[in-house]
């Protein structure tokens, strides 16, 4: 694969893979020096230019013990041979220990966030008769990821995360949301699973809204977004048939209906999702959220 342009999504996610697969998945010093070397120069390149980044256990392993054998050398000038890779490997196993109590330390905060996830959802169904709940992706236009950097999409969050609290328009006569974020593991890709609900006496077509907030995300990416509408009809008649549907029009007093309703909000906080977590953010940047309660 080639890195002549940095896709920081991709980048990212292929350090933190290998040094884990090396570490944990008996992965052989040659297939370790051959990845090592396709990926170390653009790697330290981009972490230079974005030096302000955090990263996961995993890429800082690799960091600090690599400037143990080439100080401060430009990473053009790194090439990885087989006797360096090896004493690089010998260092890394020192951080076996901090990089397990990473994944222990997210899936705690993963079941800590569903408890307060499942009572804050729970309150929004049972304020109404009937709610109107949306489950929608957002995301990145794959020829267009290498354009976007973690400090982009954190500043697109946040453009979104304001709207949903001050505009009308999609977001008018929501009752509530939440929201949380990933990075994919298996092709990149830096997005956003978005649930929300609607007083559904006052909004009717799910698959409007949801269309709408996606172009709303495509107006706030300046055209590099994009999203996965999960309202849509095909989507809603394949679970419905399954008796899983749990987005578009939710009654109260149907117990399938609402539990399929918490299966879907209980999407954004999977503790099986590990693979997804973020491995690099800005200083502070929160990774999941959810709106306040107001009892009408």
């Amino acid at each position: 694969m080639s890195y002549l342009t940095t896709d920081q999504s991709r980048l990212t996610s292929d350090v933190d893979k290998l040094v884990k697969n090396v570490l944990f998945k008996n992965l052989s010093c040659k297939s370790f020096q051959n990845k090592l070397n396709e990926l170390y120069r653009p790697f330290m390149l981009m972490y230079y230019l974005h030096d302000t980044a955090n990263y996961s256990k995993a890429i800082n392993a690799l960091i600090n013990s690599s400037i143990i054998f080439i100080g401060i050398t430009h990473p053009y000038d790194v090439i990885w041979d087989y006797e360096m890779t090896q004493k690089l490997i010998t260092e890394l196993l020192g951080y076996k220990n901090s990089i397990m109590r990473e994944k222990y330390d997210w899936i705690y905060q993963e079941k800590k966030n569903k408890k307060g996830l499942d009572l804050y959802f729970k309150s929004l169904i049972e304020n109404r008769s009937r709610v109107l709940i949306i489950f929608i992706e957002l995301k990145y236009l794959k020829d267009q990821r290498h354009n976007v950097t973690i400090f982009d999409f954190h500043n697109h969050i946040k453009k979104l995360r304001r709207l949903i609290t001050t505009e009308d328009s999609c977001f008018k006569h929501k009752t509530g949301y939440a929201w949380a974020l990933e990075q994919g593991y298996k092709d990149g890709g830096f997005h956003c699973h978005l649930v929300l609900t609607y007083d559904n006496s006052k909004r009717y077509s799910d698959w409007y809204i949801a269309k709408a907030i996606g172009e709303k995300w495509q107006e706030i990416t300046k055209g590099v977004g994009t999203y996965h509408n999960s309202n849509d009809a095909e989507t809603k008649r394949t679970y419905g048939k399954d008796g899983k549907l749990g987005i578009g029009r939710i009654h109260r007093d149907n117990p399938r209906e609402v539990e399929n309703a918490f299966t879907v909000a209980g999407y954004l906080t999977k503790s099986d999702k590990y693979g997804q977590k973020l491995k690099v953010w800005v200083p502070k940047m929160q990774t999941f959220g959810h709106g306040e309660f107001k009892e009408e």
